[in-house]
């Protein structure tokens, strides 16, 4: 039987998961439109119009891990175990806090989609823009980090 902890838990990861992936989807669609427009004007754009869209992908590689973590801790990945509902409740924040900071995937897919537009301009944009897309991502890294120090050093999700 599953308890209220390992439902708390799965909720957790859920929405982590799907929150980042939502979020990575809607960075990567507008980054990859203005990769689009700048390849139809000149197929030498491709390279760097894909490197500025796959930006935004990151923030569900965090959430995946985050995911994949709390699946660990919760017995649901090889050896069960049962966690009480208040270490089900933890992992739903760590899931949580992991799924707001990874809003940021929207506007660092915003902010690459202008540096698709700049580079197909000036090839000398191509690296500001990429930092300038960068910076969008540091709330999902700390929110990422967060999350690993609750999940491994708090709640022992490794052993």
């Amino acid at each position: 039987m599953i308890g209220s902890g390992t439902i708390f838990a799965i909720g957790g990861a859920a929405i982590a998961l799907g929150t980042a992936g939502l979020s990575t989807a809607l960075g990567v669609k507008a980054a990859g439109i203005a990769a689009a427009g700048a390849v139809s004007e000149n197929k030498e754009n491709f390279k760097n119009g894909l490197v500025l869209q796959a930006l935004p992908q990151t923030q569900t590689i965090y959430a995946f891990i985050t995911a994949l973590l709390i699946f660990m801790g919760a017995g649901l990945l090889g050896t069960e175990k049962s966690i009480t509902p208040y270490q089900g409740l933890a992992m739903l924040g760590a899931g949580i806090l992991v799924a707001i900071t990874s809003l940021s995937a929207i506007m660092q897919g915003l902010i690459a989609a202008s540096g698709v537009v700049a580079t197909a301009k000036n090839q000398e944009a191509f690296v500001p823009s990429i930092v300038f897309a960068g910076q969008s991502e540091t709330p999902a890294i700390f929110g990422f980090i967060a999350s690993l120090i609750l999940l491994v050093v708090g709640l022992g999700v490794l052993g």
